[in-house]
């Protein structure tokens, strides 16, 4: 209470009644990705000495040297770049050879003929280059008797002087690249003067677990997939330095980045473009790509680093770190990720988490497509993929046009097959969907990888934000029988006949719809509670609970007074309210729709003393028409019979 001790005038502002409930955010979306790393690797040799070169046997596709398709790493100088790891061993000179001269040579270049360059700076030795003869196939022969034949449009050649050359706009790094990956795949080595990993060397270690607690962020907004880009270019800085603190005790953190500063613009591409290639962050990728162009508005990625074949981070621990301060956040999803992160994002989702959040789920890659031997096959061996876990494939199936390839699974209705690949809750705080879908490959280097089999994940979470945001929805609304944009086709085709025991235990099915294009054909929860069978049911809670628990904060410590009481049932009856206007819940009359109860009959006078001020709220939500019946009958056929 204010003192007054001067005569005057005093102007006193005091709040009181009930205040305005803002909506909460039902879109935001937080993606996890994953990103291994081996736990030893040989060092670079040459101009890379001491540089971590990704170039692992069982993935050569994603080594560094395909994304420089053997060029130097840094501009040729006499002084070695600024790391802490002594150059590798030179082998000796051979006998009559010339003295080695200090620094590296540029890689010839043919004057004029662009194609030529890039075969010359690509492939050792001479090559020749044979016509395409209308094909889309370019046919490259060495002197040795090597043969490469490379994917290339024709639209992307021309023909000059008898020559064949790069048509004006053509992008020669995309060939070169493509040059680089075929000449590893058929054995066609490049040079020990260029540099490589020195297998050789001393092999370095490398803790991922140390890496991902160095670079462990809340999870950034990103709003565009230019934002995103520059997300990912961000981490593969980060992650570069790491890599050299954590494989070199000697090294800095300032001449880490000062390395990383000193690599040229392409080999700082290059890097970037095997990050970009990690089947980790291409998965990412593309579930980011699919939830913009479905209408999702903005997302939080959180990426972890984990060493290859083991567990990884601790998931609960990288979910709270990246998502615990993001308090917009209403949905998340781990795009391509197996079971045990399915169960980690369904956990924290709910009251176990944080409690306010929709976890977007996904089937397994093969559950729907292929048949294992026999259930106890399946069992033995969750069929994420084909080998061990998804983020770990070595190179992401592609297809040369999006046609449906698969065989059908009838088995996928058993009980012990389903949980042992969706995970389940009690309230319904997640729904899985399925199958995987085949997109346009953002990859591509030709006509042979036009798609790529992605995760459904993100674009699911799309579409769920679009029907929120659109006019005629809203969280209320079931969000199927949508249409999932940037699809060109699904692994495989679920019937009518097939669906129906995956309906039942939860499984949402994405379908082709005659006429009407991909759709999402499911709108059911994993809950074991039939209460809460329905997503939108689930939803609807959730975004009343957050948006009247953010609104009333300012209750809080206030005296326990029928005052107080008051002023909270007219906030929440008011927001309520509005919501039944707009339809958001079922009912006649608003009394019906939802009831509000905060005074003496609930706040027992013990409870006053505790410090406790509950309020009860019902409301009634809106279900969908999932089984829409229509009766059709025979009538009678009725006549008088006229008397003679």
């Amino acid at each position: 209470m204010p003192e007054y001790r001067t005569p005057g005038v005093y102007v006193e502002e005091i709040s009181t009644g009930p205040r305005p409930v803002v909506a909460s955010s039902t879109t935001d979306t937080g993606f996890v990705g994953i990103l291994t790393l081996p736990t030893s690797f040989s060092p670079g040799r040459g101009r890379a000495s001491g540089l971590f070169l990704p170039a692992l046997d069982e993935q050569p596709l994603l080594s560094w040297n395909r994304a420089l398709a053997f060029r130097p790493l840094v501009t040729p100088s006499d002084e070695a770049p600024p790391t802490s790891v002594e150059p590798a061993a030179k082998e000796p000179p051979k006998e009559g050879a010339p003295p080695p001269k200090p620094g590296r040579p540029t890689p010839p270049r043919s004057q004029g003929n662009r194609l030529k360059a890039l075969v010359e700076e690509a492939l050792p030795g001479k090559w020749e280059i044979d016509s395409p003869n209308g094909e889309d196939m370019l046919t490259l022969r060495s002197q040795k008797g090597d043969i490469l034949r490379v994917p290339v449009r024709r639209s992307q050649l021309s023909t000059k002087e008898k020559e064949w050359d790069l048509a004006w706009g053509a992008d020669d790094q995309q060939l070169l690249q493509v040059i680089a990956s075929k000449a590893v795949e058929q054995g066609v080595r490049h040079g020990g003067t260029l540099p490589c990993a020195d297998s050789a060397a001393q092999p370095l270690n490398l803790d991922a677990s140390n890496i991902q607690a160095r670079m462990q962020r809340v999870a950034p907004a990103i709003h565009t997939l230019d934002g995103f880009d520059a997300w990912r270019r961000e981490v593969a800085g980060r992650l570069f330095v790491e890599i050299l603190l954590e494989s070199d005790a000697a090294m800095s953190q300032s001449r880490a980045e000062s390395v990383w500063d000193a690599l040229t613009y392409e080999a700082r591409g290059a890097w970037e473009r095997w990050v970009r290639t990690h089947p980790g962050m291409l998965r990412l990728e593309l579930a980011v790509s699919g939830f913009f162009q479905n209408g999702g508005k903005t997302a939080y990625v959180s990426l972890g680093v984990q060493p290859q074949g083991a567990a990884g981070p601790h998931k609960r621990k990288l979910l709270e770190d990246s998502f615990d301060g993001v308090k917009s956040m209403a949905l998340i999803c781990a795009p391509g990720l197996d079971f045990g992160w399915q169960q980690a994002i369904l956990e924290y989702a709910g009251p176990r988490g944080r409690g306010d959040l929709f976890a977007v789920l996904e089937t397994p890659r093969y559950l729907l497509t292929r048949a294992p031997r026999s259930v106890e096959a399946l069992l033995n061996k969750q069929r994420w993929n084909e080998k061990d876990s998804p983020y770990e494939v070595g190179v992401l199936e592609t297809l040369g046009s999006p046609q449906q390839t698969e065989l059908r699974f009838n088995g996928y209705a058993e009980d012990a097959v389903l949980d042992r690949c969706v995970p389940r809750d009690e309230s319904g705080y997640g729904a899985a969907y399925g199958p995987w879908v085949i997109v346009d490959n953002p990859l591509s280097t030709g006509a042979h990888d036009r798609y790529v089999v992605a995760p459904p994940a993100g674009h699911i979470a799309g579409v769920i934000a679009s029907t929120d945001l659109k006019a005629g929805g809203g969280v209320h609304k079931a969000p199927a029988n949508e249409l999932v944009a940037g699809v060109a086709e699904l692994v495989t085709s679920i019937s009518d006949r097939e669906q129906e025991p995956l309906n039942m235990k939860g499984v949402n099915i994405i379908r082709h719809r005659p006429g009407a294009g991909i759709r999402v054909w499911g709108a059911r929860t994993v809950a074991s509670d039939p209460l809460w069978n329905y997503v939108n049911v689930r939803r609807l809670f959730l975004f009343v609970e957050r948006s009247i628990r953010d609104a009333i904060q300012w209750a809080v410590f206030l005296p326990n007074t029928p005052e107080t009481r008051g002023d909270l049932r007219t906030t929440i009856v008011g927001f309520l309210f509005r919501l039944y206007q707009e339809k958001m819940l079922d009912g006649s009359t608003w009394k019906e729709a939802f009831s509000v109860r905060c005074d003496q009959t609930n706040n027992a006078d013990t409870d006053v003393r505790l410090g406790m001020l509950t309020v009860d709220v019902e409301i009634r939500p809106v279900y969908p028409a999932e089984f829409v019946r229509v009766r059709f009958r025979q009538s009678r056929v009725r006549g008088e019979i006229a008397e003679g």
